[in-house]
Order: structure tokens, then C-alpha cells, then sequence
């Protein structure tokens, strides 16, 4: 390499370690000084160069706070008051008067920001100044001049008349003064942002809008509107009807507007008039009466029909009053409305199709039991409920949940097997009547539950439970009239009637006693549709399970409970017949008896015996066992060998535990008239239920002279 280029190469080595170098040092620099003040800025003839942002910001705060001190005085006519620019907020753009100096000599490209550096060292900055730009709230200003307007400004009276306890009182108008705003507020603002100064303010006259002519027209007016009484007569004689003038003057309604012809307008307060027509609407005219039917004591429907009526034109009354209370004569003819149509007409009931009774059913029970209560509320939710043609009819809709607050009380109800007492328990007895008022009206069964045990006070087969929500009772009326039900009772019994229009045909069904009876009131026309029903004999019977026997210690040693009887299983089929013309439907249903266990309650030292000798027992949960015990005040103590009465099987219970009976005592015979028959022994086939010989043939055996399990409780499987 000759001696040039090695000249050379170091002579572009130096320089690009100058370059590298400069560069670094303008980095640092440039971190060092990122919030300084760099160029020459000038803000307000204040040198801010080399200056940091706090010190910038604390000058510009202070240059404020000087500013803000400038004084305003305002005169108002001849008096005056100062101000300064800080009560009207003032300030200045400090932010971004800092932002703008921050950015001086460094707007650009990472190399012309180096390269503008570099030519610091050589150069002056160009000088930049900025000038401050002040502001203040405009609406402090506005507030300002109200209150002086306030202050010194005197409001014109606009006239007015209004009534005062019954009497027409009248103001009258005067003129007033108030601020001359006008360039009020852009010449404070102007002051303010200015350095201060001085603002002149002026009042000036200013005339109400009223006239005292128009106050003294208004004013006649309303003493003419109550100088008498106001008398509207009925044409008939019958009754008139008379305004006092205290009345007029305490429903008067004024309104008064100068810019109107009249001035003021008087209105009377129509419930005025309501009120008054209240008093006579009893004595003149003629209302119109709505149609509507009624159930005589012989189930006849009769229909009353509608009238059209004249009646009280009410809003003409109310014109006709402000008009005669305007003007010198004050009496006037009853106004009338003629024709007015009923809000029922008889074609509406006609259209409803309710002709005679279609079908009733009657089902009895013993009196004055809980259940009773609640068959006999439910019963009122029903009674004349009225259902379309075409539209279904759930009873548990209709009547809703049963509570507390409806008035329903505990009964027994079938859960799982067991009676226990629920809120609205037993009203299956009302489900069973319902539901035969369908089964004989020849109406479409939607669904419906028979219950799991059979009852003999309900017709074998032909019956329904009830329960909210689960278990409903829900019919179709699918016929082409309405459909009206009534609910009448005793404190035995219960009746559930369907009027509608059958073609004349009428159908009364009860059952009493495990024995039924059906009579085809009236037979009816070719359009009627019958009904005929069989019930078949009883199949597929089941002995019922074993006893159950449960512990109660509230019970004595040779105490016996039963709290549930045996009874055995068995299935019936039920047909039911519909003609209607030459069509002729057949309903098959197989109902499903389950057996019912027999359960008995013995003293739990008792149940201890019985166990051991195989008798069946309830199967034990451990936590309810747990809950039991530690809720129990004290633990069953049994009589042990040594004392004076030992522990021993009582006598009700010898029958079915002879092992245990002990081989000092004898055991009783038992008498055949005390012995208890068992629920349905007379298993033929039930007879078919007929037109012609009215008695409907019983489902079971003879009554039964041990109480039904059920008796004077509320049965519904898995409900009520």
C-alpha cells in the first residue's frame, strides 16, 4: 500500500470516529436534556432557553395568578362594584404553551435533529416567542348579570285574575326596570381578558305585557261566571239539577293570556258535574240493562234479555253549565242520549249457547272435617268459571296454588303411599265429582289421574285425584257452545253442574254409600250426544304387602295404632260409549289399583319384639336417625326383668303374633260381628250403567263398618 492511501485510510478512519463519536454525544445529550428548554423560546418576554419543565410551568403559573388579579368595575346607573378576572375563572393555555416550547429544535429525523446540533456550535438558534392566550368561564359572567338584574332591577307586574276562596280577585299590571344587558357580558369578558377596565351598565323601563282594560274584562267576567245559581231542568219533572255559585266558583278553572281575545277563558271541572249527575242519575232517564241468564232452582236456564236506555248526556252538560254561566240566563233543559246500546246484549248471551243442564254429578262425604273446608273453597274458585268451544279448562290453573292466605287448610293427602297432611289436602273428592260432570257430558278427556288406592266413596274406575302442580284435571270442550259450570255443596256433599246445549239432553249422576245412581233427565233431540259407560269386572288382583309396623313412643306399652288399613290391588276397565248421530266413539281406559300395605304404630320396646320375630319394620336412615336422636329430650327406656311389669306383646296384636303371646294369658276369640270385611270382596263384574233403570251398580262389597283409611282426609296419589 503506498503512502497515499494509507494517508487516506487513516484520514476516513478519523473522521468516522468523529462522526461515531459526535453521534454518542449528541444521544446522551439529547437524554439529558429531553425535558429542557433547548433553541431560544421566549413566552411573554421571559428567556425560557435552558429552563426544565417544572421551572417553565411554575413561571407560566405565577404569570397567571398575576393576570388573574386584574380588576373590573362594573357601574350600574350610579353605583358600582369590583371584580376581579380570577372570579370569573380566568386562565391560560399553560400546557400548551409547554408543550410547544419542549418542542422547539426538535421536530424532524433522528439526522436532521444531529446535524441541527452540530450547527448549534456554530449558529444561534432562530428566537421563537409565543404569547399566552387567556380564557374565562363564560358562564360565571351570565350568572353576574343576573344577580345585578336581581339586585337592582325592579320585574314588571303582569295583570291576572284568579279565584281566592270563591271570589274573583284581581291584580293589576305595572311597568318595572330591569338590566340593559345587551353587550353586558362580551364587554365584562372583554375587561376580564384585557388586564381590567371599566364596564357601564344601564336599566331601562320596561312595560308589561297586560292592560288594565283587559284586567277589568276578565274581571266581569268571572263575576258574572258565579253572580247565580245555575239551574238545569229535567223536561220530565222528575229532578233538577242546580250549580250553587260557590260550587261554580270552587270548580272554576281561569286561564289568562293578554295575547288572546278575550283575554281569559273559564272552564267549569267536568268531576263537577260527575258528581251532581250522581245525585239525580237515580231519578231521571232510563240506563240501558245488559242481558245476562239465570240458573232457577230447577236447574232451567233462563235468559233475560236487554234493553237499550236514554241516558244523561254528560259532556253536553258540562258545555251547557259554562255556557249559562256565561251569559245572563241561567237555566237550561236536560240534555239526553237515546238509544244507548247495553254493554250484554241479548244476542250475546243467545251466541253463548248456554240452553239447559247437559250433565251434574253429586259425591258425599262426612261432615265438618278439614277437608271440607277445602273441597268447599275450591269449589267457589270454580263456580261459574265459562269455557269457549274449543278451548281447554284446567282446574289447577284456575284455581291456582292452594294457601294459606286463600284460606286452605291441613288435610290428609296420598304421598308415596302414606296420608300426611298437606296445605288444600283432600279436594280429590271435588276432582272425582268434576270429572264424572265430563264423563257424562259426554266432553273430551284431556288428562286426568285416577288414584292409586281405591276409595269406595268414589265410583270404581270413573274417578280423579288432584294435586299442584303435577296432577291436573283438564277437559276440552269440544262441542261448538260455552260451556258454564256451577259448584253447589252441603256440609255432606258436593255437586258439580255443566250447562251448555246438548240437543236437549240432560244427564244426574251421584254416588253415595259405594253405591251409584244415573238418570237421564231428558233424553233430547237427534243432535244430543249419549253417553253410555261399563265397567268390567276387577283382574290381575294383588295381595297387599306385608303390615308395616313403626315405632311411636308417645304411645303405651298395650297401645295400638293403625294407621293405614290393607286393602289388595286389582285393575277394571273402563269403556266409555259416545254417540252423536250415526258416529259412534268408544274411550277405553284400564285402571290400575295398587294394594295398599296395612301400617300400625306400637310402643318402640314393642317394636323391639315384633322385629325379632320377623314383623316388617321401616328401612332406617341414618341421618334422620341421627336428627332423631339428638332432638329426643330423653332415650326410650324399656322395663327390664326386674321390674314389676315386664315388657309384653298387647292384645290387639295376639292375631297376628301368637308366638309371642305370652302362656299365662288366653287369647281372645274373635267375635265374626266385630271382625272387619275386606274393601271389595264381591269381585263380579260391575254392572253396565243404563239409560232406562237409573241406579248405577256399586263397585265394591257392601260398606265397609271400619273407616276408610282415607275418611275425613285428603287422598290424592302423590298430591292431594
Amino acid at each position: 500500500m503506498s503512502r497515499a492511501a494509507r494517508s487516506l485510510l487513516i484520514a476516513v478512519a478519523g473522521l468516522a470516529a468523529l462522526i461515531i463519536v459526535s453521534v454518542i454525544a449528541f444521544v446522551l445529550w439529547s437524554r439529558a436534556n429531553s425535558q429542557t428548554i433547548i433553541g431560544s423560546v421566549t413566552v411573554a418576554e421571559q428567556d425560557l432557553t435552558g429552563w426544565d419543565r417544572t421551572a417553565a410551568e411554575e413561571f407560566l403559573t405565577e404569570l397567571e395568578s398575576q393576570q388573574a388579579e386584574a380588576t373590573i368595575q362594573i357601574f350600574v346607573n350610579e353605583q358600582s362594584m369590583t371584580v376581579t378576572a380570577a372570579e370569573f375563572g380566568y386562565r391560560i393555555n399553560k400546557q400548551e404553551l409547554l408543550d410547544l416550547a419542549l418542542w422547539q429544535e426538535r421536530d424532524g429525523g433522528f439526522v436532521t435533529r444531529w446535524r441541527r446540533w452540530l450547527r448549534g456550535f456554530f449558529d444561534d438558534p432562530v428566537p421563537v416567542e409565543f404569547q399566552p392566550q387567556s380564557s374565562i368561564d363564560q358562564t360565571t359572567v351570565e350568572n353576574l348579570l343576573a344577580q345585578l338584574d336581581r339586585q337592582f332591577g325592579i320585574a314588571p307586574i303582569e295583570g291576572n285574575v284568579e279565584f281566592i276562596n270563591g271570589q274573583p280577585v284581581a291584580t293589576y299590571p305595572s311597568p318595572g326596570w330591569l338590566l340593559d344587558s345587551s353587550n353586558g357580558s362580551e364587554r365584562i369578558a372583554g375587561a376580564a381578558l384585557g388586564g381590567g377596565g371599566t364596564v357601564q351598565l344601564n336599566t331601562v323601563f320596561v312595560a308589561p305585557r297586560t292592560e288594565i282594560g283587559q284586567i277589568a274584562d276578565a274581571l266581569a267576567m268571572a263575576h258574572t261566571w258565579i253572580s247565580a245559581p245555575v239551574v238545569i231542568h229535567d223536561p220530565a219533572g222528575e229532578a233538577d239539577l242546580t250549580f250553587t255559585s260557590q260550587e261554580i266558583a270552587d270548580a272554576t278553572l281561569l286561564q289568562f293570556d293578554a295575547s288572546a281575545t278575550p283575554p281569559v277563558t273559564l272552564n267549569v271541572d267536568r268531576r263537577l258535574v260527575t258528581r251532581k249527575l250522581a245525585e239525580i242519575s237515580d231519578q231521571v232517564g232510563d240506563p240501558p240493562v245488559d242481558a245476562y241468564y239465570e240458573i232457577d232452582e230447577n236447574d232451567q236456564v233462563i235468559i233475560h234479555p236487554s234493553r237499550v236506555g236514554t241516558v244523561l248526556d254528560v259532556a253536553a252538560i258540562g258545555d251547557m253549565l259554562e255556557q249559562l254561566a256565561a251569559g245572563e240566563v241561567r237555566d237550561g233543559t236536560l240534555p239526553f242520549v237515546e238509544g244507548v246500546q247495553p254493554q250484554v246484549t241479548t244476542e250475546d248471551i243467545e251466541d253463548l249457547g248456554i240452553r239447559h243442564l247437559v250433565s251434574s254429578y253429586t259425591t258425599y262425604h262426612p261432615c265438618c272435617a278439614a277437608r271440607v273446608t277445602n273441597i268447599q273453597l275450591f269449589a267457589d274458585k270454580v263456580n261459574d268459571a265459562l269455557v269457549p268451544p274449543g278451548e281447554e279448562f284446567s282446574l289447577n290453573s284456575h284455581v291456582g296454588r292452594r294457601t294459606v292466605a286463600d284460606g286452605f287448610v291441613e288435610a290428609g293427602t296420598l304421598v308415596r303411599g302414606e296420608l300426611v297432611d298437606t296445605i288444600g289436602g283432600g279436594v280429590s273428592q271435588f276432582a272425582t265429582t268434576f270429572y264424572n260432570a265430563v264423563f257424562w257430558g259426554g266432553y273430551k278427556d284431556i288428562t286426568h289421574k285416577t288414584h292409586s288406592f281405591y276409595f269406595p266413596r268414589y265410583p270404581e274406575g270413573i274417578e280423579a285425584t288432584i294435586n299442584w302442580p303435577e296432577v291436573d284435571l283438564v277437559f276440552l270442550n269440544d262441542s261448538s257452545n260455552h260451556v258454564l259450570i256451577r259448584t253447589e255443596y252441603t256440609s255432606t256433599s258436593i255437586t258439580v253442574k255443566f250447562f251448555s246445549d246438548n240437543g236437549g239432553r240432560s244427564i244426574v249422576g251421584s254416588w253415595r254409600d259405594g253405591r251409584g245412581r244415573l238418570e237421564v233427565v231428558s233424553e233430547g233431540g237427534p243432535n244430543a250426544r249419549l253417553v253410555s259407560a261399563r265397567v268390567s269386572g276387577r283382574s290381575n288382583q294383588l295381595e297387599p304387602p306385608e303390615t308395616l309396623y313403626r315405632p311411636n313412643p308417645e304411645l303405651a306399652l298395650d297401645e295400638v295404632d293403625q294407621l293405614q288399613t290393607a286393602e289388595e290391588g286389582w285393575t277394571v276397565r273402563v269403556t266409555r260409549t259416545i254417540q252423536h248421530g250415526e258416529e259412534i266413539t268408544e274411550h277405553i281406559r284400564n285402571v290400575r289399583y295398587i294394594p295398599r300395605q296395612e301400617i300400625i304404630e306400637v310402643h318402640p320396646c314393642v317394636m323391639s319384639l315384633l322385629t325379632e320375630s320377623g314383623a316388617v319394620a321401616p328401612a332406617e336412615d341414618p341421618e334422620a336417625g341421627q336428627q332423631e336422636s339428638s332432638a329426643s329430650e330423653e332415650p326410650v327406656v324399656c322395663p327390664g326383668p326386674e321390674d314389676e311389669e315386664p315388657t309384653s306383646l298387647p292384645e290387639g296384636l295376639f292375631e297376628q303374633f301368637p308366638d309371642l303371646v305370652p302362656e299365662e294369658t288366653e287369647q281372645a276369640p274373635i267375635e265374626e260381628e266385630g271382625q272387619q270385611a275386606p274393601i271389595g270382596e264381591d269381585e263380579g263384574e260391575q254392572a253396565p250403567i243404563g239409560e232406562d233403570d237409573g241406579e248405577q251398580a256399586p263397585t265394591g262389597g257392601e260398606e265397609q263398618p271400619t273407616p276408610d283409611p282415607e275418611e275425613d282426609t285428603g287422598s290424592d296419589d302423590s298430591g292431594q
